[in-house]
């Protein structure tokens, strides 16, 4: 899934997958992509795509700083983001990371699901800021 954003400067979101890798975390499993049945889904490109856009400092636009942030995180069996596992991946510029670390919390998923029954799954979002 990938989609262009446009308010001002360019912006990109895809998911990714993962390696296989079930977890717990706060006492639910939490599942690699590959284990599941159905993929967790932005609920609205058009909000994510206003959210990500908005996300962007700036004075980073207008100094031309642009990049690729990797944010990898849980999306819960309710589709909301867990905030206490968003990890950046990678070195990209610092407020670039900062920024997008910001608004992944904003986001909205249609979670995954196994036979059926949406879960708790990894997602690996790559914001790409130009």
């Amino acid at each position: 899934m990938s989609f262009r954003l446009r308010s001002g400067p360019w912006a990109l979101a895809a998911l990714l997958l993962l390696a296989p890798l079930s977890v717990k975390a706060q006492g639910a499993t939490v599942y690699s992509p590959s284990e599941l049945d159905v993929q967790p889904r932005l609920s609205s490109q058009e909000m994510t795509a206003r959210l990500l856009a908005r996300s962007y400092p700036s004075d980073l636009q207008r100094a031309g700083v642009t990049g690729t942030v990797q944010v990898q995180f849980v999306v819960d069996a309710t589709g909301k983001v867990d905030q206490t596992s968003i990890k950046i991946v990678g070195t990209p510029p610092a407020q670039l990371a900062e920024a997008a670390k910001g608004v992944v919390p904003e986001i909205r998923f249609r979670p995954g699901e196994i036979g059926g029954k949406p879960v708790a799954s990894v997602v690996m979002l790559p914001i790409v800021y130009k």
